[in-house]
């Protein structure tokens, strides 16, 4: 008897921060999501101690108190689409065509997905600040 395993496909969904439903560029990312099969989950405070990959697959942290947040600029993190075929930037540019743009946005790497939401958001900051974003 051979023993199956599973493989485990990286959750599908885009996490969003400082985005508002409702609002215009929640709109486009749900256009945007819809179209590439991607669940959209909107992130706060409750949730910059959970980690990436939790937060993919729909699981948040119980309890706790909120942490303060460590950027107000709104940011998109995607999982489940490949950029080597071209998905992950026709998805991005997709939400530019419905009117929104994030100077913060990454995409979940099998390192990141084990970081809380605080640690890469205040990556993703510092790595705004180094390519002249902060100005």
């Amino acid at each position: 008897m051979k023993a199956r395993v599973k493989n485990e496909q990286e959750p599908r969904c885009v996490l969003l921060w400082r985005v508002s439903p409702g609002s215009t560029a929640y709109g486009a990312v749900e256009h945007a999501a819809r179209l590439y099969r991607l669940r959209v989950r909107a992130m706060d405070e409750r949730d910059l101690k959970t980690t990436v990959e939790d937060l993919c697959r729909g699981r948040r942290s119980e309890g706790g108190d909120a942490v303060p947040s460590p950027t107000e600029m709104p940011a998109m993190i995607v999982s489940g689409l490949r950029h080597d075929n071209g998905d992950l930037n026709a998805f991005v540019d997709e939400v530019r065509r419905g009117g929104a743009q994030f100077a913060l946005r990454a995409m979940v790497t099998p390192t990141s997905r084990s970081w809380t939401l605080g640690a890469l958001l205040e990556e993703l900051c510092r790595e705004h600040e180094a390519v002249g974003g902060g100005q």
